[in-house]
C-alpha cells in the first residue's frame, strides 16, 4: 500500500490549527482529547467547535489538567470537561458517545495500543471519527525508533474494531495523522 499525504505539511512541525482546518470538525461536536498533555490539541478544538460543542479532556497528570484549564480560562472557553485516566484506556470516565476523538503522540507512548481502539469503539456511533497523530517512523526526532508507529499496522488495528482509514493527514515533517470513521457492521 503506498500512502499519499494530503494536503502537504505548511510547516516542519505539527501545526493543530492547520491540522483542525484540514478536518471536518463541526460547530456542537463532542470531541474526546485522549492523553491531552498541556492542550496543545484541546484548546483550538474547543475554539473551533464552540459554545454548542463539548471536549472532554483526559490526561494522567493533575498537573497537565491544571494547565489545560488555566489556559481554557484565560481565553474564555466554557466547553471542556476533565478527567483523570491513563494512558493505556484502562479505565474512561467518558460515558457519552463521541463525534471526533483525537488520539496524539499517545500509541509511541504505550506498551499495547489494542486498549485505545477498544475503549475507542465503546465510545463510538455510527460515523464518530479517529485522528490518530503519531511520530513517523523516519522522524528524527521523538521517542526510540522502535517506539514510533507503523501506519500499516494501525490502519489494520482500527479496522478491527471497524474504524475506515480514510486518508492520512498532514502533520508536519516530524508527525503521520491518519482518519479514520467508524463504521458499524
Amino acid at each position: 500500500m503506498k500512502l499519499v499525504y494530503y494536503p502537504f505539511p505548511k510547516a516542519p512541525f505539527l501545526s493543530p490549527e492547520d491540522v483542525i482546518e484540514s478536518l471536518d470538525f463541526l460547530p456542537g461536536d463532542k470531541v474526546l482529547d485522549f492523553g491531552a498533555g498541556t492542550g496543545f490539541w484541546a484548546i483550538p478544538i474547543a475554539k473551533k467547535v464552540g459554545r454548542n460543542g463539548h471536549v472532554f479532556v483526559t490526561e494522567q497528570s493533575s498537573e497537565n489538567l491544571a494547565m489545560i484549564k488555566n489556559k481554557a480560562e484565560r481565553v474564555g472557553l466554557d466547553n471542556i470537561s476533565y478527567f483523570i485516566a491513563p494512558y493505556d484506556a484502562s479505565q474512561m470516565p467518558i460515558q457519552t458517545k463521541i463525534d471526533v476523538m483525537i488520539v496524539a503522540n499517545i500509541i509511541s507512548e504505550i506498551e499495547d495500543d489494542r486498549m485505545i481502539f477498544e475503549r475507542a469503539k465503546k465510545l463510538a456511533k455510527e460515523g464518530t471519527r479517529l485522528i490518530i497523530i503519531d511520530w513517523k517512523s523516519e522522524s528524527k526526532i521523538g521517542p526510540r525508533k522502535e517506539k514510533r508507529i507503523n501506519e500499516e499496522d494501525i490502519i489494520l488495528k482500527a479496522a478491527r474494531t471497524s474504524f475506515e482509514f480514510k486518508k492520512l493527514l498532514s502533520a508536519g515533517e516530524q508527525h503521520t495523522g491518519m482518519y479514520f470513521v467508524f463504521n458499524k457492521k
